[in-house]
């Protein structure tokens, strides 16, 4: 069950990963340079581990690289720039803020230190990476969720919305809810070891995972339709004339 809901997340997930990269490189990657970096980032990340992930949910060992050796490679690359993408969001809508300087200022240098605080605290080189990455990963997740919070808050805020922030944050918000929800069903399906509740709260990421795909999508999509047809404009004019 575990591999067929793995083959499901790629058929869903690849698709969406290439429409965000294809959005993100019609113009809207000037506007959101880490968000291309990421998207391309995972899209990559996929289709390198897709093969050894689904060959070991299959009972078999691929040859080369081990797939827990990539997973923790690529999971600490896209935990870094999801970091670096929800502080670039958050530094951009702090654009309309009276005192704009004081509060970028206060974001970087409290996202430093949340993120080299946590490291230090949770790092042991003695033993194996994931014993210490995965609490810190936890950490920096939970500071991304807040960061989003606030990312929101400062939208809804303001009187002109941007829709397109809106909609990047809004994904965002929902993985960060998805993969808490789903992290605490496996940690409830360890202690009772019940397989379906395992299986449950993976789908449920895998589902929150999809929905940020589509959501931004959605968004830099609509930004994109949007510059076509100013970019048409000039050449109808001159040809009406």
């Amino acid at each position: 069950m575990r591999l067929a809901i793995q083959i499901l997340a790629f058929a869903v997930d690849l698709p969406l990963q290439t429409l965000v990269v294809a959005a993100l490189l019609r113009g809207s990657w000037r506007r959101f340079p880490m968000v291309l970096a990421l998207s391309v980032v995972e899209l990559v990340s996929a289709l390198v581990q897709a093969p050894g992930a689904l060959q070991t949910l299959a009972g078999r060992h691929p040859p080369g690289l081990s797939y827990q050796t990539l997973y923790w490679y690529g999971a600490i690359v896209e935990g870094l720039l999801l970091y670096f993408v929800v502080i670039s969001l958050l530094y951009r809508a702090t654009e309309r803020l009276r005192s704009v300087r004081p509060a970028r200022v206060a974001l970087i240098l409290g996202a430093c230190a949340v993120a080299g605080g946590t490291l230090l605290a949770h790092y042991d080189r003695s033993q194996q990476p994931g014993v210490w990455l995965t609490p810190w990963f936890r950490d920096l997740y939970f500071a991304c969720a807040v960061m989003d919070i606030v990312l929101w808050t400062l939208l809804l805020a303001t009187r002109d919305k941007d829709r397109q922030l809106l909609l990047l944050s809004g994904g965002l918000g929902v993985e960060f809810a998805g993969n808490a929800i789903g992290e605490s069903l496996r940690q409830m399906a360890i202690r009772s070891r019940s397989h379906p509740l395992s299986l449950t709260g993976a789908a449920v990421m895998l589902a929150a995972g999809a929905f940020r795909y589509y959501a931004w999508w959605r968004a830099l999509r609509r930004q994109s339709e949007k510059k076509a047809p100013a970019a048409l404009a000039p050449l109808r004019q001159h040809g009406s004339t």
